[in-house]
Order: C-alpha cells, then sequence, then structure tokens
C-alpha cells in the first residue's frame, strides 16, 4: 500500500467520484443483477461485475461482461433487461442507508478547511441529484458535474479538466479521490494526483492511484 503521513502542498479543490467512494452503491449494483440472473437461470460471476464500476453507458461495458458466456439470449437483451430491473430496484432502494459512514463529517471538515470540492461522476443527473438530496450533501459541493456533460467519459480526462478549469487551480493545487481503474486513469491523464478508496470487495486494479485510503477520515488526517 502506498502511505504518506501528510500532503506536503496545498490542496485548495478536491475532486470526488460518488459511487464507491461516497456511496456503496457498486454493491448494491451487483446484488441487483445477480437477483435477476439468478431469477432467469443464467448466472454472471462476480469478478466480472468489477467492469462495470466507473464505467459510462457510452462505453457499452457488457460486451466485455458477458464475453464467452453460455446466455439463452443475446447479451445485449440481458443486458437491457438487467438495466431496467436495476431502475426498478434503485426507486425503491433505501439510498439513505448506502452512504459511507464518515462522508458527511469528512466533508464537513475538509470544508472547513476552506478546500472547495467537486462531485465529478460517470453517473447521469438524476441519480446523482437524488443521492445528494437524499443523504442532504448537495450543499458540501461547489460543483457537481456527470460525464453526461462531456462528448468523452472516463477514462478519458474530460470532466477532470472541466473541475480544473471551473475552479482555476493549479493542477498541483487539486486532488482527485477515485476507486475504479476508468476513474484513476482520467485523472492521470488530466495530470491530477488521485488517491483510491481502497477496494478490498471487487479485486479492482487501483495501481495507479498516487496512494490509498481506507476511508475519507485517512483524508482528513493528511489533510490536517
Amino acid at each position: 500500500m502506498k502511505e504518506s503521513a501528510k500532503i506536503e502542498k496545498m490542496i485548495k479543490a478536491i475532486f470526488f467520484d460518488l459511487d464507491g467512494v461516497l456511496v456503496d452503491s457498486e454493491r448494491a449494483n451487483e446484488e441487483m443483477f445477480e437477483e435477476y440472473a439468478d431469477r432467469h437461470g443464467y448466472k454472471i460471476p462476480h469478478e466480472r461485475f468489477y467492469r462495470l464500476i466507473g464505467s459510462h453507458k457510452s462505453l457499452d461495458p457488457w460486451a466485455s461482461v458477458m464475453e464467452g458466456l453460455d446466455l439463452p439470449k443475446p447479451y445485449r437483451v440481458i443486458a437491457d433487461e438487467l438495466e431496467d430491473y436495476q431502475v426498478y430496484c434503485w426507486e425503491r432502494l433505501d439510498i439513505a442507508k448506502i452512504i459511507f459512514p464518515d462522508v458527511m463529517t469528512s466533508l464537513k471538515k475538509i470544508r472547513a478547511l476552506g478546500i472547495k470540492t467537486a462531485l465529478a461522476s460517470s453517473s447521469d443527473m438524476h441519480y446523482i441529484g437524488r443521492i445528494l438530496k437524499v443523504n442532504d450533501l448537495g450543499g458540501l459541493f461547489d460543483l457537481v458535474v456527470s460525464c453526461d456533460d462531456f462528448e468523452k467519459s472516463k477514462p478519458e480526462p474530460d470532466i477532470y479538466l472541466y473541475c480544473l478549469k471551473h475552479f482555476g487551480f493549479e493542477k498541483s493545487e487539486c486532488l482527485v479521490i477515485e476507486d475504479s481503474p476508468f476513474g484513476i486513469k482520467a485523472a492521470k491523464r488530466a495530470g491530477l494526483a488521485v488517491y483510491a478508496r481502497k477496494d478490498d470487495y471487487f479485486g479492482l486494479d487501483q495501481s495507479e492511484a498516487d496512494l490509498y485510503l481506507r476511508d475519507l477520515n485517512d483524508l482528513v488526517k493528511l489533510l490536517r
């Protein structure tokens, strides 16, 4: 694990991913997909689900997820069914239960230090807005953006380059918090330092991150 006693440079802005960083949504998604697949008599291996994490719909990650599996229907039909079931489940899920417990207090402490914050997610704005509203997080971000707003999604750097331009800070004064390989790569391509919220469940490749965090409490300690 890459570790650091403290952050030596002055950080003026932190750009946060949403899923897997602020909310434990990725495991919830896997449970939804597994439930639907089991009900309809086919199996998608656990290790395949990580290929969806951090991906934008424009990348069609399902082709990789379904590759080589013995499926009763074309993969795209199954993918559409899974996504429809996901929407159905999310509309009924108690979103307040999936926020990581360290998020609210950590964000408040970070903002108390005078650091600007952005939420930069691959998810759509309807979903993002619902997460923020239900968990009362909206007032803790100076900027909220979705990859839907850009021509290219993560792993391309567009969303993080936009965050940089919005705040007008130097790259060395900004930091990204991610979890997925797509997000980490996007931050690195933007020329930004990126810390990964450590994944011990999906086996995500987080090797490009500059440092690992167990949670956002670790980040607060590094900033002080």
